[in-house]
């Protein structure tokens, strides 16, 4: 998809800037005048910097999922497999999961850019974690406030209840609440005759996340949201650039796009390509070519620098996910 706009990122305050011009678009050839369209130096048709960014081109990436199998991820295996080349959960209302993740074992990255696709139904809530730590691992240095070992109580909209509902968040609306661990309903999704009763805390807890997520949901209503697994939950709804400080309210800085139009670029029940570009304290997030949320986090209390990358599911519904690539910064 070629993009007919520019952004340059911030990547921190004062540092590197990644301009990304039509992210998901082919390299093109060079403008007259020479391979920078000016005369001289390479550029690609785009004057004094930057040729397009190919979503296609996985020259340095590292790809983090095989197509078929769960090698090099943990999950519980009695919801989580390999689908259509995708990881795949399908939780119902006779048999629902509650709040889960597929872990990716083999790292924690802290700058990187981070591509792949996922795929919904349309109750589905889903995203995918980043920077984020295992709750049961007593290793773990830096923990969200209140947060010790093992699952918590949520935080303010935090993990428990049912929608996305709670007290207005600065810039958005508040927590998200997600289908959490009780309740024998599954989630949002629709009723049924026998429901089912999720797995309980205890035996998720070895997979259990908190921390940073790329937000996917059949309905776009999250899309490419930040949102934080057990800290700040909806800190702004997709379409805006955001300021966190230490002691203040979130700030606003800039919007993106309104509902309408961040709805025009979603897929529905059809694959959506996301690129998330984190880099120092300014994380980025791409939906199919355009940038959808950039969140500066200058909050010591709760930026996560680096951790783990995982797959999440809630609700009910099914969720496809492939296509991983990871590229350290």
């Amino acid at each position: 998809m070629k993009l007919n706009k520019t952004f340059a990122i911030s990547m921190g305050v004062g540092a590197l800037a990644l301009i990304l011009v039509a992210p998901w678009a082919k390299s093109q050839a060079p403008g007259p005048g020479g391979a920078s369209g000016r005369g001289g130096g390479g550029g690609g048709g785009f004057g004094r910097g930057g040729t397009p960014f190919d979503y296609a081109d996985n020259d340095g990436y590292q790809s983090i999922f095989d197509g078929q199998t769960l090698n090099g991820w943990d999950a519980d295996t009695r919801y989580w497999s390999v689908k259509d080349g995708a990881i795949y959960a399908n939780p119902t209302c006779e048999a629902p999961t509650g709040t889960i993740y597929a872990v990716w074992k083999n790292g924690s990255p802290g700058d990187f850019i981070l591509k792949y696709e996922l795929k919904g139904t349309p109750q589905i809530n889903s995203g995918i974690q980043f920077r984020s730590y295992m709750t049961a691992d007593d290793n773990v240095e830096f923990r969200y406030p209140g947060r010790g070992r093992g699952p918590a109580a949520p935080a303010a909209g935090g993990r428990g209840g049912s929608g996305r509902g709670g007290a207005q968040v600065a810039g958005g609306a508040g927590g998200r609440g997600g289908s959490g661990r009780g309740g024998g309903g599954g989630g949002r999704g629709p009723a049924c005759a026998n429901p089912g009763v999720p797995p309980s805390a205890a035996e998720e807890a070895k997979w259990d996340m908190y921390g940073p997520q790329a937000d996917f949901d059949g309905g776009n209503n999250y899309g490419g949201m930040f949102y934080e697994q057990g800290g700040r939950a909806i800190i702004s709804l997709p379409g805006h650039v955001i300021l966190a400080e230490a002691g203040k309210p979130v700030k606003v800085l800039d919007t993106l796009a309104d509902k309408a139009t961040l709805d025009s670029w979603f897929h529905k029940e059809e694959y959506n390509q996301f690129m998330i570009v984190a880099k120092g304290n300014t994380t980025s997030i791409f939906m199919n070519g355009h940038l959808i949320t950039e969140f500066i986090d200058n909050d010591p209390t709760y930026f996560r620098a680096s951790g783990k990358i995982g797959v999440e599911v809630e609700s009910t519904g099914e969720i496809w996910a492939r296509n991983f690539w990871l590229k350290r910064l």
